[in-house]
């Protein structure tokens, strides 16, 4: 399941729907202020996962981005993840959100999962992640976007 950069694929609309998340009181351990999240998308022809790895970082510091967290987030309930994997630990991993296990975590990424756990409640967030994979498939279906392994 190769991943593609969401700003890469769709960069107009990556630019005009890009999420964030405003911490504004303590209570999910991470410091308070504003945090955007970069979406990659699978762009394996044929399938269809349904699924998001996001990217947390820090937006109003003024220092250069620095990866915070990344979480898995699989929208589907775990019967839909079935397919993918006889190993009941591995499709009940890709329903829901889970820390990445191959990609970097900063020292507060438990405490982003908890926050985009709570986010992920939101109904329009996660509605913006299924558009957001709908046009990647779309766009590869349509061939007007090839990704960069080929």
């Amino acid at each position: 399941m190769p991943l593609e950069p969401f700003d890469l694929i769709c960069p107009e609309v990556a630019r005009d729907e890009q999420l964030s998340v405003v911490v504004t009181a303590q209570g999910f351990g991470v410091p308070l202020g504003r945090y955007v999240l970069r979406e990659f998308y699978c762009t394996e022809l044929g399938c269809d996962c349904r699924r998001v790895l996001t990217q947390f970082f820090r937006s109003d510091n003024g220092l250069q981005p620095e990866l915070l967290a990344a979480v898995n987030f699989g929208w589907e309930k775990p019967r839909y993840y079935r397919k993918w994997s006889r190993d009941p630990e591995l499709w009940r991993e890709m329903a829901g959100a889970t820390l990445e296990s191959f990609s970097p975590q900063g020292p507060d990424a438990e405490s982003f999962l908890a926050l985009f756990k709570n986010s992920a409640a939101n109904l329009a967030f996660v509605g913006r992640f299924q558009r957001h994979y709908a046009l990647v498939k779309a766009m590869l279906a349509q061939g007007k976007w090839l990704p960069s392994y080929y």
